[in-house]
């Protein structure tokens, strides 16, 4: 009777494999040796496979099958590794060396509680042991780092369950003061809005108010986003005023979409309409989100009525610390600065511009949860240099002082 030459070859190999297993002529301890520099050298599958070889016929080599072990939790195989240090303890409960590597298997696969088992269990065995102490200790001082982690995550989560679930309104009230090095007198700028957060977005009128060089002011404005899809939002704002120092109309619009990779981008335009002249800005965004932290960048293309365009850009890192409420923001802007710019007329302030002077700002912002409420504090100090537009190539700087309370329910 002829067999198929597959089953003959399968054959073959099945008893070559049984004859080297079942054939093992070395010395046992030259190999275990040898494995210990394969191992220590990152070459441990070479060394597993010589440990293997040498347990083929001395299964109970105690060293041998703790090496194994051991390579197995640098390879973070914790529960492959496991199974053979219960084999050894089951075996021999006076092995010191077996119970530390086994509950160190269990530390590095954060079974803390596992660990402090094993510790219970090797002290019955080698009462008093230094090692097992410190250990026991070690996997209690885990858990009890984990508790308060835990504890922490979950007040977080409910904290930001209660601003997410229960707080749709909100009142912001918002103060600003700005002083200058030369030229202008201080500016203040006060604003009140009232926030109602809905199921398609949110919508936010508000009321501002301005003081700038004797000159008050007031302007509505209307804000809203939209949501458009589970990607997509939108930005819109409308604004007037009949005063000198604010735009009469300001309208903007912008479109937003989340990508891969935790990035954001956006596209949109400002228009901004005075007595007699007007001015249209054309923005978007680039912003990643990389784990704690938020960068963004943003430029702004103002094309004015001769043909020639102008150009900023506006920066921003923040770090966020407990949740998405608490953080910490830079912000850096250059170029020729839109609508942060003076218009003056005689040396006086008449309104707010997107026009061409040079100008360079940094601000620093420190956004925050207030104790026991669900309100927000949120602090901006800032720093503005910027050309005079009397005088060309001459600058003057600016500090602000920002404070805006968010009182939510």
């Amino acid at each position: 009777m002829k067999f198929p030459k597959y089953i003959v070859l399968l054959f073959l190999l099945i008893n070559t494999v049984g004859i080297c297993q079942s054939k093992y002529k070395g010395d046992p301890d030259v190999s275990f040796n040898v494995a210990r520099q394969l191992a220590f050298n990152n070459k441990r599958e070479q060394a597993r496979d010589t440990l293997k070889l040498i347990l083929s016929k001395y299964p109970n080599y105690t060293d041998v099958q703790n090496l194994l072990a051991k390579t197995l939790t640098w390879d973070a195989n914790y529960n492959q590794a496991r199974l053979i240090f219960n084999e050894i303890i089951t075996r021999d409960k006076s092995n010191i060396e077996v119970w530390v590597a086994a509950i160190k298997n269990e530390m590095y696969a954060k079974n803390y509680n596992i660990a402090i088992g094993l510790a219970n269990k090797g002290l019955k065995s080698i009462p008093g042991n230094k090692d097992l102490i410190a250990l026991k200790n070690d996997a209690l001082t885990e858990i009890e780092k984990t508790n308060v982690v835990n504890q922490d995550l979950a007040q977080t989560i409910e904290q930001e369950e209660q601003l997410e679930t229960e707080s749709k309104n909100a009142i912001l009230i918002t103060a600003e003061a700005q002083s200058f090095n030369k030229v202008y007198s201080t500016m203040s700028i006060a604003s009140i809005a009232y926030k109602r957060t809905t199921k398609y977005g949110d919508v936010i009128p508000t009321i501002n108010y301005s003081n700038r060089f004797n000159t008050n002011g007031v302007q509505f404005q209307l804000d809203a986003y939209p949501k458009i899809g589970e990607k997509m939002y939108a930005y819109t704002s409308y604004a007037f005023s009949d005063s000198e120092i604010f735009p009469s109309h300001r309208i903007g619009g912008e479109l937003y979409r989340s990508l891969p990779k935790s990035l954001e981008v956006s596209v949109g335009a400002r228009y901004l309409e005075f007595s007699g002249k007007n001015a249209t800005v054309l923005t978007g965004s680039v912003s990643w989100y990389p784990g704690n932290y938020y960068l963004s960048w943003r430029p702004y293309v103002n094309p004015s009525n001769d043909g020639s365009v102008s150009f900023s850009n506006s920066f921003t890192a923040r770090r966020y610390l407990k949740d998405k409420y608490n953080y910490l923001d830079v912000q850096f802007g250059l170029g020729f600065s839109p609508e942060t710019t003076q218009l003056t007329e005689n040396n006086v302030l008449l309104s707010e511009s997107i026009f061409y002077l040079e100008s360079q700002d940094i601000a620093l912002t420190y956004n925050f949860t207030v104790k026991s409420t669900n309100n927000i504090l949120a602090a901006t100090v800032g720093l503005t240099r910027q050309e005079l537009i009397f005088t060309s190539n001459e600058f003057y700087l600016a500090v602000t002082g920002r404070l805006k309370y968010q009182f939510n329910w």
